[in-house]
C-alpha cells in the first residue's frame, strides 16, 4: 500500500489533471475546423492537404493537439498507474505500459508537421495537374499512416479505461455513473478499431457522443477522486519518516 500522503499527493493530482484532459480536444476541434472550412468538397483524405496549402496554421495546430492530446492520456494512464501499482501491480503494469503505448499515436501529430506539411506546400507549387496528381497520391498513403497510428489509440484507450474503472471502483475512487460513463467510452473506442479491421463503417455520429461521455467521465471522476484526496488525513511529519525509514 502507499503510505498515506503518497495516495493523497497523487488523488490531488489526478483530481486537477482530468481538468486538463478535455482542453486538446477543444484545440483539435478548431483545427479540423479551420481546415474543413477552407477544403470545401475535398475528400477527406485530401482535405487537410489542399485547406493547408492555403491555411497552413491549421494543419500546424492539428499536429499539435494530437501531440497534446495523447500525451495528456499518457500522463494520466501513468499516473493511475502509479496509484494503484501496489494494489493491482499487474492490472497497473499493463496499465501503465498502455499509457506509454501512446507514443506511438502522439507520433502521428510529429506527421502532420513534417510529411503532410510537405505535401501541403508541394500541392500548392504544383503548376500542372499532373504533379498535383501525384502529391495526391503520395498525400493517401501519409493520411493511411497518420490513422493507422491514431487507430492503434482506440485500442489502448479502450483497454485502458477497462483497467481503470475494475481497479478504481475496487477501491472506491469511482462512482457508479462515473463507471458506466468510462466503460461507454471505451466500448465506443474499441468498436472503432474493430471496425475498422473488419471493414465495418463505424457509424460517425457516434464519435462526438464519445467525447460527451467521456468529458462527463472525467468530470465526475475528478469530483470523486478530488473528495477522496480530502478525506485522507496526512501523517505527521516524524510518522512520514519512520515509515520511509522502514
Amino acid at each position: 500500500m502507499l503510505s498515506v500522503n503518497e495516495e493523497r499527493l497523487w488523488l490531488r493530482f489526478l483530481s486537477r489533471w482530468v481538468y486538463v484532459l478535455p482542453l486538446p480536444v477543444l484545440l483539435l476541434f478548431v483545427s479540423i475546423g479551420m481546415l474543413l472550412s477552407k477544403a470545401g468538397d475535398t475528400p477527406v483524405e485530401l482535405a487537410y492537404m489542399a485547406a493547408a496549402s492555403e491555411q497552413p496554421a491549421g494543419l500546424r495546430l492539428l499536429g499539435l493537439a494530437i501531440i497534446l492530446l495523447w500525451g495528456s492520456v499518457t500522463v494520466f494512464f501513468v499516473a493511475l498507474a502509479c496509484l494503484y501499482k501496489r494494489q493491482f501491480p499487474i492490472k497497473s503494469t499493463f496499465l501503465g505500459v498502455a499509457g506509454l503505448g501512446f507514443l506511438i499515436p502522439m507520433s502521428a501529430g510529429n506527421v502532420q508537421w513534417t510529411a503532410a506539411m510537405d505535401m501541403a506546400r508541394r500541392y500548392g507549387a504544383a503548376a500542372t495537374e499532373e504533379q498535383r496528381d501525384i502529391v495526391r497520391q503520395i498525400q493517401m498513403t501519409v493520411f493511411q499512416i497518420v490513422e493507422s497510428r491514431i487507430d492503434f489509440s482506440n485500442l489502448l484507450w479502450g483497454v485502458g479505461i477497462l483497467l481503470v474503472v475494475s481497479m478504481a471502483r475496487a477501491t472506491h475512487s469511482m462512482t457508479k455513473l462515473t463507471a458506466i460513463l468510462y466503460v461507454l467510452s471505451a466500448s465506443v473506442m474499441l468498436g472503432v478499431f474493430v471496425s475498422h479491421i473488419v471493414g465495418f463503417p463505424f457509424p460517425f455520429v457516434l464519435i462526438p457522443a464519445y467525447w460527451a461521455v467521456t468529458l462527463g467521465a472525467h468530470l465526475t471522476f475528478g469530483r470523486s477522486i478530488g473528495k477522496q484526496a480530502k478525506g485522507l488525513v496526512p501523517e505527521p511529519a516524524n510518522q512520514a519518516t519512520s515509515a520511509l525509514g522502514r
